[in-house]
């Protein structure tokens, strides 16, 4: 089943080069990205120093067995934990081959090579589906109806695709109220109810043909445009999508309806990042306590869930503050936005997210650098470890 993961190749001659750039179209890679660099092994040492490392990094070395591996301990000076390194090398050398698969490297193929080897060696290295990369799911709950969830869940789902430099994807999955046809200025011939009412058939490639694309940040599975109706959601199927989802991309936005179900409750449980919406009133705080409360044993040992307090100022006279959440709740909200009726209703009545419809608002930096937060692109670079030894440790694990 084709799958998604973040490519780094690093070309030594044209014949290489060729190679590569055709391994990013064919059928096994056509979910991943694949970016092309010249230089070969030696440039991606001078890379990394200065950039974080993908899921794959594939090199080519044109000089001996003796410079390879003086390159590869360098690259280990600067390569993040989990890296999978795969080299192109013109010795055609058994002993060569056994020394790198034993120090690390996950394959060494022999020049000349065809765009179907490398991606087929890429494809070996996930052959097991629980191998696979898998993509960071976050579910938005509304503490209370209107508190603003789905206008944070779509301008949360683009920045978080801005930040990672790939499309993230937001699913709308309010089948009797959904508005993302709306709310993105879209006419999608199939929708999130449509995906879950043939579970049996759903597979990367029908969910691939469902995705509507935004821009180069955001893909959608919409709702809306048909008359309210009732969708019997089997929890199983809810996961069977979200699951296919995250194999395709890398940060899956989960909108959820204000309604507690089976399928719901089994989201809140088992999504990697929880954010909790709400308006800063009395009423949000004690369902807030009492969402809380009940997700706590069911998300032990996962994320806690994160607080998010919308529409901040607009009752400044009856307004709760954010102290007195964080004093009753024992959680400090990540994000508290103020209310700002103009933007959002422009935003709402032109079809646009936030950062499209005014350029430089103040409220997009904040739910960027959230999104950050929670892709944990801000610690991206923290794993790193000192020292060639690492290298030959962490590879092979």
């Amino acid at each position: 089943m084709p799958f998604r993961v973040t490519i780094d190749a690093f070309a030594a001659t044209p014949q290489g080069q060729d190679a590569m750039q055709g391994a990013a179209g064919e059928r096994l890679l056509q979910h991943s990205r694949l970016t092309l660099h010249a230089g070969g092994l030696a440039a991606a040492v001078r890379h990394y120093a200065d950039h974080p490392t993908p899921q794959v990094v594939l090199v080519e070395e044109v000089e001996d067995d003796r410079t390879m591996m003086a390159h590869l301990e360098q690259l280990a000076e600067v390569c993040e934990p989990g890296t999978r390194v795969i080299v192109v090398g013109a010795l055609n050398d058994i002993a060569l081959y056994r020394t790198l698969l034993s120090h690390g490297v996950s394959d060494y193929l022999v020049q000349p090579v065809c765009p179907a080897q490398i991606a087929a060696s890429i494809a070996a290295l996930f052959a097991d589906p629980s191998a696979a990369p898998r993509g960071k799911v976050t579910a938005l709950w509304s503490a209370r109806g209107g508190a603003g969830a789905s206008t944070i869940a779509r301008n949360l789902a683009w920045h978080m695709g801005k930040v990672l430099g790939e499309q993230a994807v937001y699913m709308d999955l309010d089948m009797a109220f959904g508005a993302s046809d709306l709310a993105f200025n879209m006419e999608a011939r199939q929708s999130t109810a449509d995906a879950l009412a043939q579970p049996e058939r759903l597979d990367s490639v029908l969910l691939d043909r469902f995705l509507v694309v935004h821009d180069d940040h955001l893909r959608v599975l919409p709702n809306g445009g048909a008359a309210p109706r009732v969708v019997e959601v089997a929890a199983e199927a809810v996961e069977q999508l979200v699951d296919l989802a995250a194999r395709m991309a890398p940060a899956v936005v989960l909108d959820l309806p204000h309604l507690w179900a089976p399928w719901t409750e089994t989201v809140l449980q088992t999504a990697d990042e929880v954010l909790v919406v709400a308006r800063p009133d009395l009423a949000s705080l004690r369902d807030c306590k009492l969402l809380l409360e009940s997700l706590a044993p069911r998300r032990a040992g996962s994320a806690a869930p994160r607080l998010i307090l919308n529409a901040m100022d607009a009752c400044r006279k009856t307004q709760l503050s954010a102290k007195d959440f964080q004093d009753t709740l024992g959680v400090a909200p990540s994000l508290v936005l103020p209310w700002d009726s103009v933007l959002f209703g422009e935003a709402a009545n032109n079809g646009q997210l936030l950062a499209e419809c005014v350029k430089g608002n103040k409220l997009s930096p904040q739910l960027e650098a959230l999104a950050a937060s929670v892709t944990g692109r801000t610690a991206a670079r923290n794993g790193k470890r000192g020292g060639s030894a690492a290298l030959w440790s962490w590879l092979k694990g």
